[in-house]
């Protein structure tokens, strides 16, 4: 998707390397530009394959403010276009999923299957010879690639492919999906959603901000560890975590000497030992087990990829802008293919106990980011402090890494941010 947006903003100037301008997070003129520039430019992450598992199921997701449509065809194929009609504009789908073999736009009846091919019009007679009901196919999305299950899009036709963006989150990921005894991931369970009055890189700073889940969530991480280790060894200046930039936006709280720690977990598994004994066995049997033993102590990573997917613990979340002070933040539980039904059990209730309407951690950050959409107006001095840590960062393998607790992080997404916001 082209754009003929110039920009008057000088992003050099409310960037920099250790503080950025408050005006990035609530100028309705800079959120437009990012829709052009990231939304519908980069790769953005709509759904997973196992969403759409039998031919006929379809959802509905948004790419930006655009409206799509996944769906997969009688053959298997997955399909994702655009949610409006080719005549008029109407969306044609109007339910968050379902089943179906064609869409009907209920403004003037044209209808589609669901490979998004044109195959009735009403009336058909009102139009002459030259009308091709080939030629207004519900449009395509231009590239889209997948990796592990998870389905990537981009509105752009040109552009880096899917590989070269995900870089080394594609480990990432692998690391995440490896902990199934068949390395597959099911997500399939529902979504919890929260609605924020705040702006979207907020959601994706925070989730891998290793200096404040002490402080703002100190009362949930006194409950989780249940007096039986010490907070600070997890999230605190004595953790022996790295916060990392990994590059294209992708960061992440590198907790796996923790992990490894406490066999896999911050928080010990509440699951029965023959449960536990059957996992590992499974794991064994998938991967081996030397290769097992390193993924169970490695455990899940915590780590986002730029602009709107995250992963922490047992889900997925997926940042949904509706406009610069507007944001929807979904959470998807992972079922692990394979595992005993007592640990996807209880991958299922953390998440709503950590992330419901009355959790333990969810509430607390959309607090705080409604909280720093009002006070990013104040005009006597607009600029956020991004220095944590800058004086002790080092390169590993030409990437940043700094302790746990750094900025390094913040610092890397906004680089990011800012070559992306100032290309042509």
């Amino acid at each position: 998707m082209a754009t003929m947006l110039t920009s008057e903003v000088n992003y050099q100037e409310l960037i920099q390397s250790d503080r950025i301008n408050g005006r990035i997070y609530y100028d309705p003129a800079i959120f437009r530009e990012e829709l052009e520039k990231i939304w519908y430019r980069e790769w953005i992450y709509v759904a997973h394959e196992s969403e759409v598992p039998e031919p006929g199921d379809y959802l509905t997701r948004q790419i930006g403010l655009q409206p799509v449509i996944v769906s997969r065809d009688e053959d298997g194929k997955v399909h994702l276009m655009l949610n409006r009609c080719m005549h008029r504009g109407n969306t044609v789908c109007q339910s968050d999923r379902g089943n179906s073999h064609a869409f009907r736009c209920a403004y003037h009846g044209w209808t589609y299957d669901n490979r998004g091919d044109l195959v009735g019009v009403p009336y058909a007679a009102g139009y002459d010879a030259s009308f091709h009901k080939q030629e207004f196919s519900l449009a395509r999305v231009p590239r889209v690639s997948a990796h592990r299950g998870l389905i990537f899009a981009s509105l752009s036709a040109n552009g880096p492919t899917l590989e070269e963006h995900l870089g080394p989150a594609k480990r990432l990921i692998d690391q995440f999906v490896d902990l199934s005894p068949e390395g597959e991931v099911v997500v399939r369970s529902g979504v919890l959603k929260h609605s924020y009055k705040g702006n979207w890189k907020m959601a994706l700073e925070n989730s891998v901000d290793g200096y404040h889940p002490n402080i703002l969530h100190h009362a949930a991480m006194a409950m989780m560890m249940k007096g039986k280790n010490n907070m600070e060894s997890v999230f605190g200046e004595g953790s022996d975590a790295h916060a990392r930039d990994l590059g294209n936006g992708t960061a992440q709280l590198d907790l796996n000497p923790v992990h490894t720690k406490h066999g896999g977990r911050v928080v010990a598994p509440t699951w029965s030992k023959q449960t536990d004994s059957e996992y590992r066995a499974a794991m064994g049997r998938q991967y081996g087990t030397e290769r097992a033993e390193t993924i169970l102590a490695e455990g899940p990573p915590h780590f986002c990829i730029f602009p709107n997917l995250i992963f922490i613990l047992n889900q997925f979340r997926v940042i949904q802008p509706l406009s610069v002070d507007d944001t929807v933040i979904s959470y998807y539980p992972t079922l692990l293919k394979g595992a005993p039904d007592e640990i996807n059990q209880r991958r299922l209730s953390e998440t709503y106990l950590i992330h419901g309407p009355a959790g333990r951690v969810a509430p607390d950050d959309i607090e705080a980011y409604e909280r720093n959409q009002v006070g990013f107006k104040a005009l006597v001095n607009e600029w956020l402090v991004l220095r944590r840590g800058l004086h002790r960062e080092v390169s590993e393998n030409g990437r940043i890494a700094g302790h746990e607790t750094d900025e390094t992080t913040q610092r890397g997404i906004w680089r990011h941010y800012r070559d992306v916001m100032t290309r042509e």
